[in-house]
């Protein structure tokens, strides 16, 4: 099984329970592979979203009339039968491709050999404070001894937690690693679901203490600047 196989049979839930654990090891030691992970499985859910609908739609006229002409040739020549079989799923291929593209909503972005945010987990770091519900949740909040602000987030719907920090007016993901929320998630403490990966990250970078909720909200309306 070639490496982006393995990709795709961990987003679909294929692997062995060895296996993904294996897997699982592997992403929390490398954030590329964690990205690449997020991206596919970004685009199975756009590609689920957008195949529902058409399933649901009402057959055109135009398509019926093709399809019993089909059938009715391939009675009175069955070796016919695979070239309308084909017809179809290159339709149905169509109609779904001429609906979506890569999907834009990726949370992460290699750039220059640097992981970037993009999209909403973009949008949570440089909005989001540490007391507000969102899609993504942002923990810690602290410069580094250079004076660069980082953020710790967690997000449920990509499965993902991390650390980040303002670079040159983008996030740059520090670490990333797999991450789901436990059944009882109720982010009362900042730090109190974050993986040990990313609060190790944290010492490495931290100079002095979080920002407090002041603090916070000053370096979020100036801009992180």
């Amino acid at each position: 099984m070639t490496g982006e196989e393995r990709v795709i049979a961990f987003v679909d839930g294929e692997l062995s329970p060895p296996e993904k654990a294996r897997f699982e090891a592997e992403m929390a030691a490398d954030p590329l592979l964690a990205a690449r992970v997020a991206r596919h499985r970004a685009l199975a859910e756009q590609v689920s979203a957008v195949y529902a609908p058409v399933l649901d739609e009402p057959v055109p006229p135009q398509l019926l009339s093709t399809a019993s002409a089909a059938n009715d040739a391939g009675r009175r020549d069955a070796r016919r039968l695979p070239a309308w079989g084909a017809l179809a799923a290159s339709l149905i291929v169509g109609l779904i491709a001429g609906r979506i593209a890569w999907p834009s909503s990726a949370p992460l972005a290699e750039e220059g050999g640097r992981l970037t945010a993009e999209g909403h987990l973009a949008g949570a770091l440089s909005r989001e404070l540490a007391a507000e519900p969102g899609v993504v949740k942002v923990g810690l909040t602290f410069r580094t001894a250079d004076g660069r602000y980082c953020r710790t987030f967690e997000s449920a719907s990509d499965r993902l937690a991390g650390l980040a920090c303002r670079d040159g007016g983008r996030w740059t993901a520090r670490t990333v690693t797999a991450w789901t929320p436990a059944p009882d998630h109720g982010y009362r403490q900042a730090a109190s679901d974050t993986p040990p990966e990313v609060l190790a990250a944290v010492d490495s970078l931290i100079s002095g203490a979080p920002l407090d909720a002041r603090a916070e909200r000053a370096a979020r309306d100036k801009g992180w600047k």
